[in-house]
């Protein structure tokens, strides 16, 4: 869905005042700035009002900015030179910025003229700040970001491993080969050991996605990976291992568990 500038600014500065990390900066920003008191704010301004008029500066001309620049940038071809589209931004930036400057000013000293900045000087200022925001903006980090969410598209997540491993000691994590009833536990069998866990079967099996399996037998499930084959002992149906572990396998499990080993067969 295609957003409108305007809509596109807000959604911005929405995820901009609820991030930590943001927040934290334009803070600090705003606290350095009313402590040290640049364009003789320190000698107008007590301390107090001040950190206030600072805070305001810097929260509100960074939305009078963000405001600016993104209803300029309808305007701004995409595949327009890159010093023309920071200039482009820069100068959209600029004038609600320089405006917002002035508004906040004037509630805490009427009189400008006592700043010593006319207000040619202070759209300046307030222009060369937004040329330099708008490039690193756009120069720097609009490319890394770009750059960053191409490489995620393109590396696959990693599998998250199976819940049921983290009931395990650290010792016996490792893939899962196989799972058993034994009495009120269950005997976890993995390809570095093997470990009891006081729980049901059936809650056993549910922690065992993302690895593919199927139960073969009321007090046995098997992970697919681990079957080496469907043979015969005794004249009973049983999967042997790849760990040479052989393991019954019920006649109401055994059609599933031929149609498995079909598939994983039928794979390249």
């Amino acid at each position: 869905m295609n957003e409108k500038p305007l809509q596109l600014a807000l959604r911005e500065l929405r995820a901009a005042y609820t991030d930590p990390i943001a927040l934290a900066a334009m803070i600090g920003v705003g606290l350095i700035a009313g402590i040290t008191g640049p364009f003789s704010t320190f000698e107008y301004l007590p301390l107090a009002p001040r950190l206030l008029y600072w805070m305001l500066i810097v929260f509100g001309t960074y939305s009078a900015g963000q405001i600016g620049a993104s209803l300029t940038q309808k305007l701004v071809p995409q595949r327009c030179p890159l010093i023309v589209r920071i200039a482009a931004l820069g100068l959209g930036a600029s004038i609600p910025v320089t405006s917002c400057v002035v508004a906040i000013s004037w509630l805490f000293v009427p009189d400008l003229r006592v700043t010593g900045l006319s207000l040619g000087e202070l759209f300046l200022y307030c222009l060369l700040i937004s040329l330099a925001l708008i490039a690193v903006l756009e120069g720097v980090v609009v490319p890394q970001m770009a750059r960053r969410q191409n490489q995620a598209a393109e590396t696959p997540s990693a599998e998250k491993p199976p819940a049921l491993l983290d009931r395990l000691p650290h010792a016996v994590r490792g893939q899962l080969s196989h799972l058993s009833m034994a009495d009120h536990y269950v005997e976890v069998f993995t390809d570095k050991g093997r470990a009891l866990v006081l729980m049901r079967l059936a809650d056993a099996i549910a922690e065992t996605e993302p690895v593919a399996g199927l139960q073969i037998h009321r007090s046995h499930w098997v992970a697919i990976a681990a079957i080496a084959r469907l043979t015969r002992a005794d004249g009973r149906p049983v999967i042997e291992l790849t760990s040479g572990e052989t393991l019954p396998v019920s006649r109401s499990y055994l059609e599933a568990t031929r149609v498995a080993l079909d598939t994983k067969k039928a794979r390249p």
